[in-house]
């Protein structure tokens, strides 16, 4: 027998005599990575308090403390419990919660086991209904591999849905959209709890962070909750997180939005390292507060700015924009060549509204009524973007609005819009116009020109003398025929 030294660790070489093992004269040193390897060998290396410290071999479930003095070895309390996870999500909030369990998963002494995903089917989209999307969260699944379930397609309820033939710990919703079953929720070991993105009681239903913009909150928040079989959001707490708005101007959707799944994400993976504690502190919900943030409709997006104010608006915009924007209606008529008016009422999108510090409409003498519009250059120091309409509301107010869409076209800004419906003097209005308000030369209103009129445009146009220009227009009607 002899001493021999050990260089060849699998992750760095070590001093000669640093760590040493035993081998016969007639025995070969193990290969890296059988059952006698290297890294299953005890180690022992004096620690700077005069002690030992001693690392077992890497066992999943056991862990031993380091740095003992005197060579004590003492074991550590056992790691939190690893759970089996079913994921309800559908949007991206809920993505960005169920990337989070992702990575801790992959972390050592994580508490995740397995992750399963439920969602709902992959559905059809854009404008003639042609290309089939899925979810985010299905995505995210596609990408890390994470088995996925889905819901009935086109069902409105989980009543006719069987669980995964899987045994899960713990179920957790995310922005799902549907009410979990008592059966589901009662087949999970430890039940099933939410994450909300609202402190409740208040705020409860679908579209909380909406609610919060559209009341004007101090104050959010996000709540892990414990998931009711009863009602939506009605769970008792296990904890919860504040989010001051007070100095935040103007919170927009999105941005609330992303801040507060991020908040969400590391709130429930703190819940989930102390699981059973947080449980047993669980406290209910005041009722005497509860307040509801129900789905948000398409029909909230239109507005009448003769009865709507220009704070009211450009909130229900930083609040909705992003789901449904902000609409109203522009009349666009045609004089034709006998004298018939033909009219379209054509609905209009307007996007990126923001309220300006100035605007010269209020200096005009008479103001403008509520629903007219100004087209506005400024530099870019008093405006956002330059290039504007300023749109005169309820109050007498302004808000600006740099980009248009009409339905069934494409963005446009506020210049082209201007000059591709006929706005003369950089004044229009939206609403609807009667026929018999209609008169030539206003606003919105074309005149198709008689076919004299044409010739003397497009004459001018292409600098032609008359004759020259008749003598090759009879050449083309010639050769026409």
């Amino acid at each position: 027998m002899f001493l021999q030294p050990v260089t060849h660790w699998p992750t760095r070489p070590c001093i000669a005599f640093t760590y040493v093992r035993f081998y016969s004269t007639k025995t070969l040193p193990p290969k890296a990575g059988s059952s006698h390897s290297s890294k299953n060998v005890s180690r022992i290396a004096r620690s700077p308090s005069g002690g030992h410290s001693y690392q077992k071999p890497f066992d999943g479930n056991k862990f031993a403390e380091r740095n003992e003095p005197n060579g004590v070895v003492n074991a550590s309390k056992p790691p939190a419990e690893k759970f089996r996870i079913l994921f309800f999500g559908t949007d991206e909030f809920a993505a960005k919660h169920l990337k989070s369990l992702v990575r801790a998963k992959s972390q050592k002494n994580s508490v995740v086991e397995s992750i399963d995903l439920v969602c709902p089917p992959d559905r059809w989209t854009g404008r003639k209904k042609q290309i089939l999307t899925p979810s985010p969260t299905r995505g995210l699944a596609e990408l890390y591999n994470i088995p996925v379930h889905f819901t009935p397609a086109g069902a409105k309820n989980l009543k006719e849905w069987q669980m995964p033939e899987k045994e899960y710990d713990l179920g957790v919703v995310v922005s799902f959209g549907y009410f979990i079953p008592p059966p589901v929720i009662q087949s999970f070991k430890y039940g099933a709890i939410n994450v909300h993105p609202s402190l409740l009681p208040r705020h409860r239903g679908a579209a909380p962070i909406q609610h919060t913009i559209l009341a004007g909150d101090d104050e959010t928040g996000v709540t892990v909750q414990e998931l009711s079989d009863k009602a939506f959001d009605a769970g008792r707490i296990l904890t919860q997180k504040t989010l001051p708005l007070d100095n935040t101007l103007a919170p927009r959707f999105r941005d609330l939005k992303d801040e507060l799944a991020g908040i969400g994400s590391d709130l429930l993976l703190n819940t989930l390292s102390d699981f059973h504690a947080f449980k047993a502190n669980a406290k209910e919900q005041d009722e005497s507060h509860v307040t509801q943030a129900p789905k948000i409709e398409k029909s909230w997006s239109h507005v009448d700015f003769t009865d709507m104010t220009a704070w009211q608006i450009e909130q229900l915009h930083r609040a909705i924009g992003d789901q449904y924007p902000i609409r109203t209606t522009f009349t666009f008529s045609r004089i034709k060549r006998s004298k018939k008016i033909k009219q379209r009422f054509h609905e209009v999108q307007l996007l990126n509204i923001y309220m300006p510090e100035s605007s010269p409409v209020y200096e005009l003498d008479p103001p403008l009524e509520p629903g007219w519009f100004m087209y506005v250059e400024t530099t870019a120091k008093k405006s956002r973007w330059g290039k504007d309409l300023h749109i005169v509301c309820a109050d007498g107010n302004v808000i600006a609005v740099p980009h248009v869409k009409v339905a069934d076209k494409d963005v446009v800004s506020a210049r082209d819009f201007k000059n591709g419906y006929e706005i003369h003097n950089d004044v229009g209005w939206f609403g609807h116009v009667e026929e018999d308000e209609v008169t030539p030369g206003m606003s919105g209103v074309r005149i198709t020109k008689r076919r004299e009129e044409y010739a003397k445009s497009i004459r001018k146009r292409m600098g032609l003398r008359k004759k020259d220009f008749e003598r090759l227009y009879r050449i083309k009607l010639n050769a026409r025929e």
